[in-house]
């Protein structure tokens, strides 16, 4: 039975046999507001435990946790939890439906989702399962405990999601290599501050340089990255430290060839020069877009992409990982109790923002939550009024993820014509200039870049 923390200790299985080892269970606290999520990204390993019992335990200070041959019997310290509430159930010889949740009798009930459950259910794997106000979820992942590094340098908030976990520990190990990395992701999923992240832990001297490729016209980005009339580019700033490229997937074609030169060679000339500069620069390029992709349809350089894909991190979407959901809440929380706004929320609230579906992922969460902290009462209580009201604003932005890119490269390429003028974008995209405004803050874009 695993106790220490996830981020100690989870790696990925390495597979010896030819034949995948079957996945193993693993039992994930996401937290509860009744203890301000402490227990958040707690995460149990059910090696050879096949029966989970659920129960209060009053005594315990934080979760506890006794076994007894195949059953663990696991202690929450809420009043709202019976001496004898739910029972998880884990079989082997079940190919489909292998785990079953079983209310025994409670007196406030087990929720499936949002539904009281009656007597046994099946629960499949990424399912939400609520007892007494504490919520849960069962994953299966082929991992095993190796000691791995600590991962907190990269992210202090932490993750309970395996497939995160993954990602972070892979790209702990080469931070301080100067192996390129391609992050790609859905807006709002964290691109930019893991490649900060990863700055950080390189030890690289030198500093970390944003190149925004989406705000540059054709023309501007040769000289944006390689200079001209004697003004040093990015790629001359960021020498001895890194270069994010931001928005790769919007370099023009014509530029593309010059920046595999750049990267192949280490050197490149200004715009208008013929001398070369040398420099030693670590990459890492975010996009919102599938390379692999744009190679096969002939809009990216096959060759460019071998160079920059040294590692390619796909991050999550938030809805994919609800696990996380009590991390990032505790985190946002305490952030905004540092800034002398305490807040907490209740169990509907949070009941509330495991349900929705966050098209803007990590991103919309922070922000929904700050604005929500506004509209608490006076205790600083978040309702789940608050949020919906929060949540349910009419700003034109839509809910389905592709749409979402859609808007956000076609906000992107009106800001560059524009010259991140609002006015003008607002004009052009015959939206208001607040709802412009508030499209900007969701998108994390400054027109400034743009000017």
């Amino acid at each position: 039975m695993t106790r220490e923390s996830l981020n100690d200790t989870l790696v990925e299985e390495e597979t010896r046999d030819e034949e995948l080892p079957r996945p193993k269970a693993w039992l994930i606290s996401i937290g509860s507001p009744e203890d301000n999520f402490a227990a958040a990204g707690r995460i149990i390993q059910l090696d050879q435990v096949r029966t989970v019992r659920f129960g209060r335990d009053e005594a315990a200070d934080g979760l506890s946790l006794a076994e007894s041959g195949s059953m663990l019997r696991l202690g929450v310290p809420f009043g709202w939890v019976s001496g004898e509430h739910a029972e998880l159930t884990l079989r082997e010889d079940t190919p489909a439906g292998r785990f079953t949740l079983t209310d025994l009798g409670s007196r406030n009930g087990t929720l499936l989702g949002v539904e009281r459950i009656s007597g046994t259910v099946r629960l499949r794997p990424g399912d939400v399962f609520e007892v007494g106000r504490s919520f849960w979820m069962v994953r299966e992942m082929g991992l095993r405990n190796l000691g791995a590094p600590r991962l907190s340098e990269l992210d202090p908030t932490g993750t309970a999601s395996p497939h995160l976990h993954h990602i972070h520990r892979t790209l702990h190990r080469l931070a301080k290599s100067s192996i390129p990395i391609v992050l790609r992701g859905e807006t709002g999923t964290g691109k930019e501050y893991l490649a900060r992240a990863i700055h950080r832990t390189s030890g690289r001297p030198g500093a970390l340089i944003t190149a925004n490729l989406g705000g540059l016209s054709d023309a501007r980005v040769e000289s944006a990255l390689f200079g001209e009339d004697g003004k040093p580019g990015l790629f001359e700033e960021a020498d001895g430290g890194t270069l994010l490229l931001d928005e790769l997937g919007e370099l023009p074609a014509n530029v593309q060839g010059k920046l595999l030169v750049a990267l192949t060679e280490g050197r490149a000339s200004r715009r208008g020069e013929q001398a070369t500069r040398t420099f030693d620069v670590r990459l890492i390029a975010s996009t919102l877009h599938d390379l692999q992709r744009m190679v096969e349809s002939g809009r990216f350089r096959p060759d460019l992409y071998s160079r920059l894909a040294g590692f390619v991190a796909e991050l999550p979407p938030l809805r994919s990982r609800r696990e996380d959901i009590g991390v990032l809440v505790r985190a946002f929380v305490q952030e905004l109790q540092r800034e002398g706004r305490p807040t907490r929320l209740t169990s509907n609230a949070f009941r509330r923002l495991l349900r929705c579906a966050w098209p803007f992922n990590v991103r919309q969460l922070r922000q929904t939550l700050g604005t929500a902290a506004l509209l608490a009462s006076g205790d600083g209580t978040l309702t789940a009024d608050a949020l919906a009201e929060v949540l349910e604003q009419d700003d034109g932005l839509p809910q389905n993820p592709d749409e979402v890119r859609t808007l956000r490269d076609e906000l992107v390429r009106t800001l560059a014509r524009c010259a991140g003028d609002p006015e003008r974008i607002a004009k052009e995209m015959n939206r208001s200039p607040v709802q412009i405004q508030r499209w900007l803050e969701r998108f994390a874009l400054r027109s400034e870049t743009f000017r």
